[in-house]
């Protein structure tokens, strides 16, 4: 049976309609999105600048900032946090890299000061680290051109229209890891969804914590075989080399005296837990209170709260622990929330008193230590509806009564450690994110970059590349038939439009490409092209998709040289790839030979399979370009006009087009050994059936 995607011809070309009407549309949303961007950029400078005011590195690589990023060994696995909190959260995954030889030295992208700080201190040289770029068009170009990441893995929701879309054009695999999307968010990506169904249409591989985020991306129109739901990775958190040591030693030089932690706390919630404290202190004067702003540029402020409530308090960045008589200690340094978590006997998780969402719980669980929230944690709703189902979590409604759970934990300690076995219950439940994550992660393991840039050369009008591994220099003769001829071999063959020539010698065989024009405007130019880019000239664009493909390990020929001449306004162009040993196409195997068997033709199926997964779109898919060599493997040839192209729906008319070309043969030879029958058998080659 011929399936419907592929037979229905009519089905095919107003898929292809469709897109085509849609398309304008969502080029003009990402055009007006990058000319905002553009205008946006000298106040995003402006606002860096002003930040620098309270910290002096947001003052610093601005020219990372737009793209002009370099490091030593392009190629590598880029790994995208935020801020320092995502680095953090990212540490199990990139130990998980940094264990595997298959993935190499890895690339770690941030966009603030604290982040890149946190990457520095934790990882050292084992690691490269660059500024992640501001969305615009040419920044993320440059940064993609020079870097070559050879996949990119974003974390939680860094979802960029500009970097997706430039990603996607240079065949680079995007992957979210640890993906979170609330309601909220999910509803604002509704409302731009002509900016961002393109955009998410981009992502190869979409890891999330629950299911109702991966409910919401399949919603916002991520194809269901891209998702997955693997779990929280900082579910899975480690804790750094030496902090158990450290948390001892702070927590004996505290003395017995009672500890609260308030940590990544907001504006709101600092006043109201100041206030709450001070009544505390008429209680219980002994407390201590360690209150942990969530952002940098709040530590000045709550310094200054702590002065005006007449609080005796030491800011830990000056170097000092709380002496008996200090009140509040304010742990105004980054990356140490996990010492200050460590050494309390109850710990406050911020942002849940506020509209905030709340923060993750998970660092407080992994400790062993009460947890205490407020009401507004829909960020991490399930997990804290899990806790609270557990009988591990009571949620409070004010700072008041954070302090009033605090001294509960204090005055029944039976209780509280009942609290604590129950979370870590609940916690110990929700590991092995990271080797689900990993697990989907396997396939890109293997992929790499070109092995290396081309050699080039320019001769006058022309350009020329060439592979190293195939010839020393790049020359104009190697698109010259009549040198090849001089070499020993030059034969001419037939291949629709104009010709190409077989040619070799000692080093091997090839097949020199000249382009010509088709259609009704080969009567115009047989073979000029309106000038452009040397990169995206034909020869050159296929000579670098080719590369690209064979470093994925797909079946296609090996780009050797390629080349472009330039003539006022236009260009001509030739490329000259490797011949395959013993290939035929399958048109002339069908014409002259024989009918395939079905083992041949599921083959063929997962060809076009492994192409279609790398979304590689060949815009000539037909019997010509399909070919089998002595050894039963199959192959894929003429790229030209081809590359990356996002999203699934475009795969089913490629097909239809395959088919279409074996109908048509059929139509022109009754002799063609095809029919429908041996449809089936290509398709259950690519769907991967038996």
């Amino acid at each position: 049976m011929v399936p419907a995607c592929a037979a229905n011809r009519l089905g095919g070309r107003a898929l292809a309609l469709r897109q085509k009407a849609q398309a304008p549309v969502q080029a003009m949303a990402r055009a007006l999105y990058s000319l905002a961007m553009v205008c946006a950029a000298p106040l995003l400078l402006a606002y860096l600048w002003w930040r620098g005011r309270a910290d002096p590195q947001y003052r610093l690589r601005w020219n990372e900032r737009l793209g002009r990023s370099t490091v030593p060994v392009p190629g590598a696995v880029l790994v995208h946090c935020g801020s320092v909190g995502e680095v953090l959260a990212a540490r199990p995954l990139i130990e998980n890299l940094l264990a595997d030889p298959r993935w190499g030295r890895p690339l770690i992208t941030c966009t603030t000061p604290t982040g890149s700080r946190q990457i520095r201190k934790d990882y050292g040289d084992r690691v490269d680290h660059v500024y992640f770029p501001f969305d615009l068009p040419g920044a993320t170009r440059r940064f993609l051109a020079a870097l070559r990441p050879r996949l990119v893995i974003l974390l939680e929701r860094e979802l960029w229209p500009n970097f997706l879309h430039h990603a996607q054009a240079r065949g680079t695999p995007v992957v979210v890891a640890n993906a979170r999307l609330s309601e909220k968010s999910a509803a604002g990506y509704r409302r731009w969804r002509v900016l961002m169904q393109p955009a998410l249409a981009c992502l190869r591989l979409v890891c999330c914590e629950d299911q109702p985020t991966a409910d919401r991306f399949a919603a916002l129109g991520v194809a269901p075989q891209r998702i997955r739901v693997t779990g929280n990775i900082k579910s899975d958190l480690q804790l750094a080399a030496g902090l158990a040591e450290t948390i001892t030693a702070t927590r004996q030089a505290l003395g017995l005296r009672a500890v609260l932690t308030a940590g990544s706390t907001h504006a709101g919630e600092d006043e109201a837990l100041i206030e709450a404290f001070v009544q505390h202190l008429a209680q219980r004067p002994d407390d201590l209170l360690i209150l942990v702003p969530r952002h940098p540029e709040r530590f000045d402020t709550v310094a200054r709260l702590l002065q005006q409530a007449g609080l005796r308090f030491l800011r830990h960045s000056q170097g000092q622990l709380p002496g008996p008589d200090t009140q509040v200690l304010l742990g105004d340094t980054m990356g140490e929330l996990m010492r200050w978590y460590g050494v309390a006997d109850a710990c406050f998780v911020g942002g849940s008193l506020i509209p905030r969402g709340g923060h993750n719980p998970l660092e407080v669980l992994v400790l062993d230590k009460p947890v205490i929230a407020g009401p507004h944690t829909h960020n991490f709703a399930q997990l804290y509806e899990a806790l609270a189902s557990a009988g591990a979590l009571t949620p409070v409604a004010s700072a008041t009564d954070v302090l009033a759970q605090f001294a509960d934990v204090l005055e029944h300690p039976g209780a509280s450690r009942r609290r604590i076995d129950l979370g870590r219950t609940v916690y110990l439940a929700m590991t092995g994110a990271v080797a689900r994550t990993m697990a989907e992660l396997a396939p890109f393991a293997s992929w790499q970059t070109p092995r290396s840039d081309p050699l080039e050369s320019r001769h006058g009008a022309q350009t020329v590349w060439v592979d190293a591994q195939c010839f020393e220099a790049a020359e104009p003769c190697l698109f010259d038939p009549q040198w090849w001829q001089q070499q020993g071999d030059s034969q001419a063959l037939g291949a629709g439009r104009g010709h190409i020539h077989r040619v070799g010698d000692a080093r091997g065989r090839y097949l020199l490409r000249h382009y010509y024009r088709g259609g009704l405007m080969a009567r115009l130019s047989r073979d000029l092209f309106l000038a452009r880019p040397t990169p995206r000239t034909r020869a050159m664009a296929e000579y670098t998709l080719l590369s690209q493909l064979r470093a994925r390990g797909l079946a296609v020929p090996q780009a050797c040289a390629a080349r472009h001449v330039r003539h006022g306004l236009f260009y001509r162009a030739d490329i000259l790839v490797a011949l395959i040993p013993d290939a035929t196409d399958v048109a002339r195997l069908l014409h002259d030979t024989r009918a395939l068997t079905p083992v041949e033709w599921r083959t063929l199926g997962q060809a076009v399979r492994s192409l279609h997964d790398e979304q590689v779109f060949h815009s000539d898919l037909n019997c010509h370009n399909l070919m089998l060599d002595a050894a039963g493997k199959a192959w894929i040839v003429d790229f030209d006009k081809c590359g990356f192209r996002a999203g699934d729906k475009w795969k089913a008319d490629n097909l239809a087009r395959l088919l279409r070309s074996l109908r048509k043969e059929l139509r022109l030879d009754d002799t063609f050994r095809w029919s429908d029958d041996a449809w089936a058998p290509f398709m259950h080659g690519y769907d991967g059936s038996h």
